[in-house]
């Protein structure tokens, strides 16, 4: 357990933050954020380091693809790039709490569409972090209990994912 062995815990714990956030804004899946964090940090403080990381990691993407890329893709794809500015653009909150729910698609990419478009960044980055909460409690809840070999937290996590994924399939059904 590194959080024992090595120097004080707050310490360890903001590496983590910053390490996890740097990591899912360039790519790093949340969910192998939040496995990571539910290992080292235990189920719950796991599952708010790891949400916060990944939340601050879509931020930084956004913002950078909104101020570095959003020039040259209007230019090469206007009529696209207004049409899903649109589609985005109406009740984003709610848009992005559900892309983050279901399981589907790069969370990395997903952030770049989102921050060349139009849409409000405080919108999608809030819609963002609480869809992000859902699967961040399941691969948290996995990592402790691969950490404490506690067979409660992976068999909650394992319920916890199928029920996901019933929703999953239910909201691509329906819409």
């Amino acid at each position: 357990n590194w959080q024992q062995d090595s120097g004080p815990t707050l310490l360890n714990t903001t590496l983590l933050f910053v390490f996890l956030s740097l990591a899912t804004s360039i790519g790093l899946p949340r969910q192998i954020a939040a496995l990571v964090a539910g290992i080292n940090l235990g189920a719950f403080i796991g599952l708010i380091i790891a949400t916060l990381a990944a939340t601050l990691g879509c931020l930084i993407t956004f913002s950078v693809a909104r101020h570095f890329l959003s020039g040259s893709v209007t230019r090469k794809y206007p009529n696209k790039l207004a049409k899903l500015s649109e589609f985005l653009g109406e009740q984003t909150f709610l848009k992005a709490i559900i892309f983050r729910i279901l399981p589907l698609g790069s969370n990395f990419l997903t952030n770049i569409i989102a921050g060349v478009s139009k849409v409000s960044m405080s919108a999608y980055v809030g819609g963002s972090f609480v869809g992000f909460i859902p699967q961040m409690t399941i691969f948290s809840l996995a990592g402790s209990g691969i950490r404490l070999g506690a067979q409660n937290e992976l068999i909650a996590s394992a319920t916890l994912f199928i029920i996901a994924m019933l929703l999953t399939a239910y909201l691509v059904k329906k819409h």
